[in-house]
């Protein structure tokens, strides 16, 4: 059966430089197709109807790569919260970001007393990422911080009570993960700001794990391994449709089917298209077309299943939109 997927256009304007910007990178919890609550019933992988009560992560050494290939660094640690998400990552003197690299976790440098850079944690100012935290995200000398921590209540035997307590603290020096993005879509939403939209796709980063019977793990190995480890491997950070959001863009619009062996792609309003290119997840350039119609259909095809970034640009080779596609 064909499924098709309505999303509308989402073009970027590329400003011209006026010197330093204010980034923010804003990283939305969410659970399949809702932004992720706190103490409300989800449906696992495996059926199993779950809640949560605290969901947090380090986030770290934030690399931006930018117009033509350079490099910006964040030497910062994140602490991401249900509630607190949105981050500064400075003022930096950037026009168009391409790619976007994180940790998920503490560098090994702050995290155990061997790291170079680490402090007892009582030294940091009560504000600081580093300090005590409420759930705690700290372990001690020897184990470091918990690089990410889940918790909350499932129903084990499908009585509908959520009578089993799960927890998962995620330790280990050698267990931070590095995420890179590619093909990043931005916002500028001023002259001197530009935003950059992610979702946390939490039904993701729990696949395949028995939330509810393996109570409560405090490890660096067996699962906690395995949920740091789907951070990668189910690709839980991903961009949003909607990521490159502009004003008074409203009448373009762009929706895809899917197909047994593709999608076939349409377009209305696009003005100054010239071409579309196809991405997969990283960041390889699948397929390249031309086509200056305003409205139109391309048809992808050989897509292996997955996740695929396409971009629309114009004469000028400046990206005029973006969305995500799923085959």
């Amino acid at each position: 059966m064909k499924r098709i997927y309505f999303i509308f256009i989402f073009l970027l304007t590329v400003f011209a430089s006026n010197g330093q910007k204010n980034v923010f990178l804003e990283i939305t919890p969410m659970f399949q197709n809702s932004v992720l609550a706190m103490n409300t019933n989800y449906v696992a992988w495996n059926g199993k109807t779950f809640k949560l009560d605290h969901f947090d992560y380090y986030l770290s050494n934030v690399q931006i790569t930018h117009d033509g290939g350079q490099t910006t660094l964040i030497d910062s640690v994140f602490l991401i919260e249900p509630q607190n998400h949105t981050l500064f990552l400075g003022n930096h003197d950037i026009i168009q970001i391409e790619k976007i690299d994180f940790l998920v976790g503490v560098p090994k440098t702050l995290n155990t007393q061997s790291g170079s850079e680490a402090i007892d944690i009582s030294l940091y100012p009560e504000t600081h990422p580093l300090s005590f935290q409420s759930p705690s995200m700290y372990w001690g000398w020897q184990a470091g911080y918990m690089h990410m921590i889940i918790g909350g209540y499932a129903d084990d035997n499908g009585d509908g009570s959520l009578e089993s307590y799960f927890e998962l603290h995620n330790l280990g020096d050698n267990n931070q993960k590095l995420i890179h993005l590619n093909n990043i879509i931005q916002t500028n939403s001023s002259s001197d700001q530009i935003d950059v939209y992610l979702n946390c796709q939490v039904d993701r980063w729990i696949n395949n794990i028995s939330i509810s019977t393996v109570g409560i793990m405090h490890d660096e190995i067996g699962v906690n391994v395995q949920i740091l480890n789907n951070a990668i491997t189910e690709n839980v950070f991903i961009q949003p449709a909607n990521a490159g959001l502009e004003e008074n863009i409203e009448n373009s619009s762009v929706y895809f089917i899917n197909e047994n062996n593709g999608i076939s792609l349409h377009w209305k309003n696009l003005q100054g298209i010239d071409n579309i290119k196809i991405f997969d997840l990283n960041g390889k350039t699948i397929n390249s077309l031309i086509n200056n119609n305003e409205s139109g259909m391309e048809f992808i095809q050989d897509l292996h299943p997955g996740y695929y970034t396409i971009q629309f640009y114009n004469s000028n080779s400046k990206l005029i939109g973006s969305i995500n596609a799923v085959h």
